[in-house]
């Protein structure tokens, strides 16, 4: 890791051991994860398998996907690559795109013509998923590896908010 890197994950960290909203740091490691890689639209989103949908716990674009907002999962390659296997999914083109998101045209209205999932894992469950989404070609397996500490940290945040 760089210098860059080092610095936005030293932030990231102590905002998940400061910060007393869980909210507040999901907000910091997203600003870190723009800063180092980049996005038109950044999210949270955590799963709720009895349900088979995703609830967002952050976004960049709350006007078009709010706080709270809830979409259904689908099977395929995404779910796949995340949950099965526990892997970063990146679409990249129309092609992907369309075929692993429902609302691809909404996405690509924005701008979004490519997706890196990155999967917020713990204990071995995947518990939701951290997703940049940008411009075709912004996403590869050196982005891939410098997120996954990133969404990572993220575990605490999507294991209490919304919980007693």
């Amino acid at each position: 890791m760089n210098a860059e890197a080092l610095l936005e994950l030293a932030r990231a960290v102590s905002a998940v051991r400061e910060e007393a909203d869980p909210s507040a740091a999901l907000k910091v490691i997203g600003e870190g994860m723009d800063r180092l890689i980049g996005s038109t639209m950044f999210t949270f989103l955590r799963f709720d398998y009895a349900a088979f949908t995703m609830e967002r716990l952050h976004g960049t674009r709350p006007g078009v996907y709010g706080k709270g907002f809830s979409k259904p999962m689908r099977r395929g390659r995404w779910y796949e690559t995340l949950v099965d296997r526990g892997e970063v999914f990146i679409a990249a083109g129309e092609k992907e795109m369309g075929e692993t998101f429902g609302d691809y045209a909404a996405l690509a209205a924005m701008g979004v013509t490519s997706s890196m999932c990155v999967p917020v894992r713990y204990a071995g469950r995947t518990l939701g998923t951290m997703n940049l989404n940008g411009e075709a070609g912004r996403y590869g397996p050196a982005q891939a590896a410098l997120a996954l500490p990133f969404a990572t940290l993220a575990i605490p945040a999507f294991l209490s908010i919304g919980r007693p």
